[in-house]
């Protein structure tokens, strides 16, 4: 008994000891870079996998991110069976071959032990440029991914020890901030070199025997308890639906369609229905469509499940051909990690909600704002930088608001605003405006959480943007018989005061001197009927500034004097 009980505590320790170590990572690769997408937005995430590429832990970075780290650590297995050494580090982001998308780039480590690799540790970061024919990459013009920027296949950066200075040169010669990118590299070498040494540190306190028993135990016990939970759900077909505003050359929405089968303990997600692969990059590579279809399934079955390969293998994810959601090389993929990946969530929460026991919020917001690149006339260097000041906010869920502040769904809040202050010292603007927005919450008897006003102004005459994004026209979908959140809107706003309204995936524009943007994000979808909202909690919500008294007695039934609730009004 005695044994058994000390297994179980040291199977416990390892296990809690590999989450820390990616945790080191992220830590690591924070403080280490240079570039503010990654010291401040932190558009990152670590993982460790075991030497089938099996993901056995991540950190709560990036979920989007972490979850693909499986795909990419394969596809190195599967170009350099035989070939990987100690000391080798390899490089890649293609979306079509185990990458994201092209911003996003990928390195992976090995660790050996005794001639054996035992674990891969994976760094995966979004750099601010990769070249193509758009500054930031984002390129709402691309009709081919040639156009988005460097493809790396999967290849080797360091070959036992030594990095390879043809294929660093290649790299850094295709991107318009060599120095930027190479530090950034750097970084996630460092986070990996990290993670390594901690592992060697696990390894010699216990055998690796011991350690690979429980990478197993752990990923056969995360499947044991996605399996159970599947079980729980009642046998049948439970169909969901969301949809893209466009692709930024044709007008029409685009429908992500999914079906999710249930039967005893399978589980499959089947997007046979959704619409054809498009011209503009908003299509979504293999790698990212199935990382979100497993993001949106496991967090309708349960928060208890661990997020590894363990749990993915108990999904299976339909994903037909020449869809909008795996389409054929070279269609473009640069926004797919916002949208649809999203909406490739979104339509799985509207399609478990009816047996999902409430776990299951409203929509949140979609991402919609720009890239912006020039001269920096403080110092004549060249920049570029995100809106990332401009986030949407999150729906509401029974038994709680919506958080404000932190969508899109396929980030959930991994993606941190930067601190104003230090924006404007990277980047050569004023932040003029920077609150919540009235009324643009979804009502419900849980509130979606509240949209941002978020305007600046830049300086120096030398200024270009790029518009990309989606949610202008389909807004956050309201839960439960909640309301949907707002729209998306961006304006700018000539010192004249005359004032264009921005599509969401628009090419290069020149700002003007003296030209304001502003960026209106989208409130989250509101949980339930709003009649059912507390009335105190209406009343606090209109003192706060989150809804205005209009919207109190609309959406809610609730009639508010100058200091308190009118109780006769609000009973009619």
């Amino acid at each position: 008994m005695n044994a058994k009980v000390d297994e179980v505590i040291e199977r416990s320790v390892i296990a809690n000891r590999l989450d820390t170590i990616t945790k080191e990572m992220g830590c690591a690769l924070e403080k280490s870079s240079r570039s503010p997408i990654f010291a401040e937005a932190c558009d990152f995430a670590c993982g460790i996998c075991n030497g089938k590429g099996e993901l056995v832990s991540q950190i709560n970075g990036i979920p989007i991110l972490a979850a693909a780290g499986t795909f990419s650590v394969q596809e190195v297995i599967k170009k350099y069976s035989g070939q990987i050494h100690d000391g080798d580090v390899f490089i890649i982001n293609d979306p079509y071959q185990g990458g994201n998308h092209l911003p996003d780039i990928g390195i992976i480590t090995p660790l050996f032990e005794n001639g054996e690799i035992l674990f891969y540790c994976v760094s995966r970061a979004h750099h601010g440029d990769i070249g193509g024919s758009v500054a930031g990459s984002y390129n709402p013009k691309a009709t081919e991914i040639y156009q988005e920027g460097l493809r790396i296949p999967p290849i080797k950066l360091i070959s036992r020890g030594r990095i390879i200075p043809e294929v660093q040169e290649l790299i850094l010669r295709n991107v318009r901030n060599p120095q930027m990118l190479q530090s950034d590299l750097w970084s996630q070498i460092g986070a990996n070199n990290i993670g390594i040494a901690r592992l060697r540190e696990l390894l010699n306190h216990y055998s690796a025997y011991r350690i690979k028993e429980t990478v197993e135990y752990l990923l056969n016990h995360a499947e044991e308890l996605t399996l159970q939970a599947i079980k729980r759900i009642p046998d049948g077909e439970y169909t969901g639906e969301e949809w893209v505003d466009d692709d930024g050359f044709q007008a029409n929405p685009i429908k992500i369609r999914v079906t999710v089968k249930v039967l005893e303990e399978k589980m499959t997600l089947d997007f046979s229905g959704t619409d054809s692969q498009v011209l503009g990059f908003v299509n979504s590579a293999l790698v990212t469509s199935t990382s979100a279809a497993w993001i949106g399934a496991l967090w309708a079955l349960g928060s208890h499940i661990p997020r590894n390969s363990g749990a993915f293998r108990a999904i299976s994810v339909v994903l037909p051909e020449g869809s909008l959601l795996n389409p054929a090389d070279p269609a473009p993929v640069t926004l797919s990690t916002l949208t649809p990946a999203s909406e490739i969530i979104s339509a799985v929460f509207q399609a478990l909600e009816p047996v999902a026991c409430g776990q299951l919020p409203a929509g949140f917001g979609r991402y919609c704002g720009p890239s912006f690149y020039g001269i920096d006339p403080r110092n004549h260097e060249f920049y570029v930088g995100f809106a990332f000041c401009a986030l949407g906010s999150g729906g509401g869920l029974e038994g709680r608001d919506g958080y404000p502040y932190m969508a899109p769904l396929s980030n959930y809040g991994g993606v941190r605003a930067p601190n104003i202050e230090v924006n404007e010292i990277q980047y050569p603007h004023l932040t003029l405006c920077h609150e919540f927005e009235m009324d643009s919450a979804g009502s419900g008897m849980w509130r979606g959480g509240p949209g941002i006003r978020y305007s600046l102004k830049f300086y120096g005459g030398n200024t270009t943007i790029v518009m990309f994004g989606d949610g202008m026209k389909i807004p956050p979908f309201g839960s439960s018989g909640g309301k949907p959140g707002s729209l998306n809107q961006v304006e700018l706003t000539s010192a004249e005061e005359e004032t264009i309204y921005l599509r969401s995936k628009e090419g290069a524009r020149s700002l003007q001197s003296e030209e304001v943007l502003t960026i209106i994000s989208s409130g989250g979808g509101g949980w339930g009927d709003p009649y059912q909202r507390d009335p105190e909690l209406v009343r606090q919500d209109v003192r706060d500034g989150i809804i205005s008294l209009l919207k109190a007695r609309q959406d809610y039934g609730v009639v508010l004097t100058d200091k308190s609730i009118d109780q006769g009004e609000t009973e009619k």
